[in-house]
């Protein structure tokens, strides 16, 4: 069957897990028999197609164009719905939740992947999530519409049943893989003076690093621990002015990443460290498991059910519970040697090729 992805996500995105997630979808499916993904796409700057060797045009890539992220979309907006109209396809998979295309499906059946529920979960508690109901809105209008549903954990499927009134036969569970490749770990530069703990990915609102600072910050001084941040932006002024103010200016590091340096950091990490207050899916669980790192992780939303009995958990609002799981790990060399083993056996329930096969299922149940 022919599957056509609109260009939501790759005009958003430079980069993240929800760009990564269907740009792996998108490669896993061509790689099947009789199936063709196609990504509905005039320009993109993201970096996952260019890692996967998907062809798109870049826009102005080194260029701070003044609304640069507007233009992309729009240009992709008017660019899909002319693919709308021309393109013959089985299935439409929308990449993000603005309802443009509804009107140009012509019958054609369509699905929507919910990546998680943190707008109307959360929004009372972080300001900077509200954006006036945009975006709840416009899940609840598709997904009412949509054919099926796909929820990339099984509590990610209760909260858009629950937060969004859903039949729970209308949504389809299929779990996300990882993308970096299981491999002994290589000596490099990259190696800290110090031990280090890893966070990944964006620090703001709910992924609590704040949180985790104000407890561990005298663990990173006894210790003479560090604490990496790989990805998201360099700090902020706020960000730095709480790290001066702890005193662990030079126990805090923040490194800009591509997969390779990403992996090698989990490697050589003495611990994963993931305290976020909810998410979808967690895919950085899974990339710390391909990369022999014991991962000390959140117990809260999908994360128990990703790791399952690989991790070592905290309450992620206490800082007793972060602090205490913190020295376990340093001075337990059998709990991390356990972890490193269960983790590698937990992996193998995970894979793209997996959920290219099971939303593949999805398709074939509407059409």
């Amino acid at each position: 069957m022919d599957i056509f992805f609109d260009h939501q996500t790759f005009s958003l995105q430079n980069f993240g897990g929800i760009s990564r997630y269907y740009t792996e979808l998108v490669s896993s499916i061509n790689n099947t028999n009789n199936n063709q993904a196609y990504i509905s796409l005039l320009f993109s700057n993201n970096s996952h197609l260019k890692e996967a060797g998907l062809k798109v045009n870049s826009f102005f890539p080194d260029n701070h164009l003044y609304k640069k992220i507007q233009i992309i979309y729009r240009l992709n907006e008017i660019y899909s719905l002319h693919q709308l109209k021309q393109k013959k396809f089985d299935v439409f998979h929308a990449t993000y939740y603005d309802p443009y295309f509804i009107p140009y499906l012509k019958g054609r059946p369509f699905v929507v992947t919910f990546l998680d529920m943190i707008h109307e979960k959360f929004v009372a508690q972080f300001p900077g999530l509200d954006d006036g109901g945009v975006i709840t809105r416009q899940k609840q209008f598709l997904a009412d519409r949509a054919d099926q549903i796909i929820a990339i954990s099984e509590s990610t499927k209760r909260d858009v049943v629950e937060l969004l009134n859903v039949e729970p036969s209308k949504v389809k569970v299929v779990y996300l893989g990882n993308s970096l490749e299981p491999t002994r770990p290589q000596i490099n530069n990259i190696q800290s003076s110090y031990p280090y703990l890893l966070f990944v990915g964006r620090r703001e609102r709910y992924k609590n690093f704040e949180g985790l600072l104000r407890a561990i910050y005298p663990l990173l001084k006894k210790h003479k621990l560090k604490l990496l941040c790989a990805g998201g932006d360099p700090f902020s002024q706020e960000e730095r002015l709480l790290i001066d103010s702890l005193g662990v200016g030079n126990f805090v590091e923040q490194l800009s990443i591509n997969d390779e340096i990403l992996q090698r950091l989990y490697q050589q990490a003495f611990a994963f460290i993931f305290p976020t207050l909810y998410e979808g899916f967690g895919i950085p669980v899974l990339e710390a498991f391909a990369c022999d790192c014991p991962c000390i992780v959140s117990n809260l939303s999908s994360l128990p059910e990703v790791a399952g009995d690989a991790a070592l958990y905290i309450d992620p609002t206490s800082s007793e519970s972060i602090n205490n799981a913190v020295e376990r790990i340093l001075n337990d060399s059998e709990l991390r040697q356990g972890l490193i083993r269960k983790g590698r056996e937990r992996l193998t329930h995970f894979s793209w090729q997996r959920t290219a096969t099971e939303t593949i299922k999805v398709y074939e149940t509407i059409l």
